[in-house]
C-alpha cells in the first residue's frame, strides 16, 4: 500500500476512524450526541469498503483469469482462493454480493487488529525494556550471539534465514511478558443457559442472556495466578514447571484460547521478534512523561499500579497521552 512513503485511502480512513472513536460513550450516553463524529465514521466506513471492495474485485478477476497467479498468503488472496474453491462447479464472473460484503467487513477487522493492537504492544515492549536495563542488556546480548554484532546485516540475514527468529527465546519471552502486563485487548463471549462461571469465592454465576467480558490484564496481574504479578520478569517464560515463576496453564490469555483465539498470533510473534532484532540494539527510548506533565498537568489519574504509561482505550488499549518519548541512536563501540 506504500503508506510509509505516501498517502493511502485505507490507512488514512482507518486512523481517522480510531481518532474519532469515543470510548466514553458507553458510560456517558450524551457522548453519542456528536453529529460530526457520526458523519466521519460513516464517511470513513464508505471509503474503506470502497477500497477493499475494489481490491477484492481486482484479485478475483486475476484469479479467474489465471488460477495459479498470486498464490500468496495475503488475507485478500486467501479469501479469494477459499471462495473460488467453493464455487468451482458454478464459477461466476463477479463475487457474490453477500459474500463480498462479508469479506469486506472481515478484512477491515483484520486490518484494524493487525495495526492497532500490534502498534500498542510495540510501545509497551520498548517502554518496559527502556525501564529495565538488565533485561534490555540480556536481550541485546542474545541478538549479538545469534544475529552477529553488525546491526546493518540483520535485514539481509533474517531475509535469507527466517528460521533464526526461532533462535531468540529471550526475545520471545520479553514479548510474552510485555503482553502479560499490557494486553492490548479484552474478549467477550455469549453466555449460555447451560454454562455457569465460578467466582474466586466459589459462587456460581449463570451466564444465560449475558455477555461475559474477560479483562485479560486483570487476570494477568492477579497474584492468585502469577508470582510477583506487577514485575517485568521475562525469565518466567524460560523456567521449568518446578520453578515458582512457571506460568499457570491457561492464565496467559493475550491471544485468547479455543476456537475464538487470535488467528494471527504466530504472525504477531514473528513481527515483534523481527522488529526487536532490527531496533533494540540501534536505538534507545526514553519516556518524557515528566516533561509532558509539566506542560500539561493531568487533571485526573496520574498513576495506575505505579505506572504513568497506564492503558487507555483508543481503539485497542494504548499508553496514556500517546506515550511522549525521545528516541536516541546508539553509538556502539
Amino acid at each position: 500500500m506504500e503508506a510509509q512513503t505516501g498517502s493511502n485511502v485505507l490507512v488514512h480512513s482507518m486512523l481517522s476512524q480510531i481518532r474519532w472513536h469515543q470510548p466514553n460513550a458507553e458510560v456517558n450516553p450524551l457522548e453519542y450526541i456528536n453529529l460530526p463524529r457520526w458523519y466521519i465514521h460513516w464517511r470513513n466506513g464508505r471509503r474503506m469498503d470502497h477500497y477493499i471492495g475494489n481490491e477484492l474485485d481486482k484479485r478475483y478477476s486475476e484469479h479467474t483469469t489465471d488460477t495459479e497467479s498470486k498464490r500468496t498468503k495475503a488475507v485478500v488472496d486467501l479469501v479469494i482462493q477459499a471462495y473460488s474453491s467453493q464455487e468451482k462447479s458454478n464459477p461466476t464472473p463477479k463475487l457474490d454480493p453477500t459474500f463480498r460484503l462479508f469479506a469486506i467487513r472481515q478484512i477491515r477487522t483484520f486490518f484494524f487488529a493487525g495495526h492497532d493492537s500490534t502498534s500498542s504492544t510495540i510501545c509497551y515492549i520498548l517502554h518496559l525494556l527502556s525501564s529495565n536495563a538488565a533485561q534490555l542488556a540480556q536481550l541485546r546480548a542474545e541478538h549479538d550471539r545469534n544475529l552477529g554484532s553488525n546491526i546493518a546485516d540483520v535485514v539481509a540475514l533474517l531475509s535469507s534465514k527466517p528460521q533464526l527468529t526461532k533462535s531468540l527465546p529471550y526475545t520471545q519471552a520479553v514479548i510474552k511478558e510485555s503482553l502479560r502486563l499490557f494486553t492490548p485487548a479484552a474478549a467477550t463471549r455469549a453466555g449460555k443457559p447451560t454454562v455457569s462461571l465460578t467466582s474466586d469465592t466459589g459462587l456460581s454465576l449463570p451466564t444465560a442472556d449475558a455477555i461475559v467480558l474477560m479483562v485479560h490484564t486483570e487476570m494477568h496481574r492477579s497474584p492468585k495466578y502469577w508470582p510477583r504479578p506487577d514485575e517485568f520478569i521475562p525469565e518466567r517464560w524460560l523456567v521449568g514447571p518446578e520453578h515458582e515463576l512457571y506460568p499457570n496453564k491457561g492464565a496467559w490469555r493475550a491471544f485468547e484460547h479455543g476456537p475464538r483465539n487470535c488467528i494471527a498470533q504466530d504472525l504477531v510473534m514473528v513481527e515483534l521478534t523481527v522488529l526487536l532484532a532490527m531496533v533494540a540494539r540501534e536505538f534507545d527510548f526514553q519516556n518524557c512523561y515528566q516533561e509532558w506533565d509539566q506542560l500539561r498537568p493531568p487533571g485526573g489519574i496520574k498513576l495506575y499500579r505505579g505506572e504513568r504509561a497506564y492503558q487507555v482505550e483508543n481503539g485497542s488499549a494504548h499508553p496514556a497521552d500517546g506515550y511522549p518519548c525521545r528516541v536516541f541512536r546508539r553509538t556502539v563501540r
